[in-house]
């Protein structure tokens, strides 16, 4: 995508972000991808962004830079001749599942994708905290999969910013929240089960799809990594993190990604607390006589 206009840092922090949150299927179906991948992708299109994908979501977050002369709405048609979304354009999207683990309730952050002029910005964060928001009543866990050390490095940024919130796998050196353990151990077993999870790092061990070598019965282990130098074979492993909220206030999510709020309207001040019936004049109501 290419630069036409100021940095987007000033476009941030000038202009109101709208988080918009989507949780009926017929609103999430009728998203359009070609303006989605148009503003999200870089290049190549994310190879999660289908719309297979997107209609097993039970919520959807996304992040729009309106358009002051246009009225939003996230769910309209993409017009060919017009620049970015009904409403301005698509900056970030959040994809999350409501998921249970030995009948506990957590919601699992599926996928998420942001505009390649707005990374680094930590929007990444506020579509986290708006989703954690909306679920707040169900749940104050969040759990994600990854492969990817840049969407790792966002949900621990995320959990650094509020303050009582875990985050597991910690960081070396760092105390671990037994309870956060606990709850990422049974995550993974509902995930995942076909990987072995690694409570203290956090990995889901898995497989690794290797190519056959002819191998002497008794090669070294050193043979082994010779041959298989050329092999370049895929890594199937992957990072579980899981984030307990249940020390954070409500307040304190919103407040990373605030809701639109529509103008209040200001009503006229009236001298009467009826409509239609004046205010009494008590000077003028004669007292009735003593008999």
């Amino acid at each position: 995508m290419g630069n036409t206009g100021a940095p987007m840092s000033l476009i941030l922090t000038e202009q109101r972000i709208r988080f918009t949150c989507l949780s009926e299927p017929h609103l999430i179906e009728t998203l359009d991808l070609d303006q989605l991948v148009d503003d999200l992708a870089d290049g190549t299109p994310p190879g999660f962004l289908t719309p297979e994908r997107l209609c097993v979501q039970d919520l959807v977050v996304l992040a729009t830079l309106p358009d002051p002369g246009a009225k939003h709405d996230p769910g309209a048609k993409h017009d060919p001749d017009a620049k970015g979304c009904a409403g301005g354009r698509y900056l970030g999207l959040l994809g999350a599942r409501d998921a249970t683990a030995e009948g506990r309730a957590f919601l699992q952050l599926d996928m998420a994708c942001v505009a390649p002029r707005v990374r680094g910005q930590r929007l990444a964060s506020s579509l986290i905290a708006r989703a954690a928001a909306e679920r707040i009543g169900r749940t104050a866990i969040l759990a994600a999969r990854t492969a990817t050390p840049a969407w790792f490095h966002a949900l621990r940024h995320f959990t650094a910013a509020l303050s009582g919130a875990a985050f597991h796998p910690t960081p070396d050196g760092a105390v671990v929240t037994l309870r956060t353990a606990a709850l990422a151990r049974r995550i993974a077993g509902a995930l995942c089960p076909e990987h072995r999870h690694d409570v203290a790092t956090g990995v889901l061990h898995g497989k690794w799809p290797v190519p056959a070598h002819r191998l002497r019965r008794h090669a070294s282990a050193d043979a082994w990594c010779e041959a298989m130098r050329e092999a370049q074979p895929m890594v199937s492993e992957r990072l579980l993190a899981v984030i307990d909220l249940h020390d954070v206030p409500e307040a304190a999510l919103r407040a990373l990604a605030p809701p639109d709020e529509p103008p209040k309207a200001e009503h006229p001040k009236r001298d009467c607390p009826t409509v239609g019936h004046p205010k009494p004049d008590h000077k003028k109501i004669r007292q009735p006589k003593a008999g």
